[in-house]
């Protein structure tokens, strides 16, 4: 009976903190308010609101400061970082099927682009970080790489594809990051091309051959992972 209503409490404290989101009264970056304060709002023990939030921190939706208190986490998608990664661990996912998700996740990022159309600022950005892949090796040409495809993502002004895929990218960089750095010349062209073509299908608003350039992208990096 008493493991019940301690149940009821931390999902109550849940539940309150999550209205206050919906609210907007904490957005990104909000201090909560104090274990104490919580507790005496919703009439419950301290002990239920410290498992609340012990919850919420462990899915990395809060953060804690020490000396100052419990935030809205600035960095959400890290929650879900750490969920694919326990799946993978788990083995309930594989690298394969990250793989899989990320070239999808892609097609509809470029589709969303090719509806709305580049900025020429955009598209200038783009065509910069291409033209220093022509230039750059190692480390840098990976950062390049990462660069370009966190601009495409960003560029669809989609918050939620936004944080969905810095999570899975996160996830991926660890493999294609090892990929690009340790690719011969050959594959390096290769790779480069890919993006080239990739910019133009964008800019031609032609969806057929930036879907082909996309999965050309795709498979060589997944050839490369073996």
């Amino acid at each position: 009976m008493n493991q019940k209503r301690n149940v009821q409490e931390y999902e109550k404290a849940i539940q309150y903190i999550y209205e206050l989101m919906k609210e907007g009264i904490l957005t990104i970056g909000s201090r909560l308010p104090t274990e104490r304060a919580i507790a005496e709002k919703l009439g419950i023990g301290r002990n239920s609101t410290r498992e609340a939030l012990s919850i919420m921190h462990g899915m990395g939706l809060i953060e804690s400061r020490q000396g100052s208190g419990n935030y809205i986490s600035e960095n959400v998608g890290q929650s879900i970082r750490r969920t694919i990664l326990m799946m993978m661990a788990l083995k309930t996912v594989t690298r394969q099927e990250i793989c899989q998700f990320r070239r999808a996740m892609e097609k509809s990022v470029c589709s969303t682009l090719l509806a709305n159309g580049l900025t020429s600022k955009q598209s200038d950005s783009l065509k910069v970080m291409i033209e220093k892949m022509r230039h750059t090796s190692g480390d840098e040409l990976v950062e390049s790489d990462k660069a370009f495809h966190e601009e495409l993502i960003a560029d669809t002004g989609n918050n939620l594809w936004i944080t969905l895929m810095e999570a899975v990218v996160d996830v991926y960089r660890e493999w294609i990051d090892y990929v690009i750095k340790h690719a011969d010349e050959t594959n390096k062209k290769v790779l480069l091309k890919t993006h080239e073509n990739i910019y133009k299908s964008l800019l031609k608003k032609d969806e057929t051959t930036l879907n082909i350039a996309i999965d050309d992208h795709y498979n060589i990096i997944e050839k490369l992972l073996g």
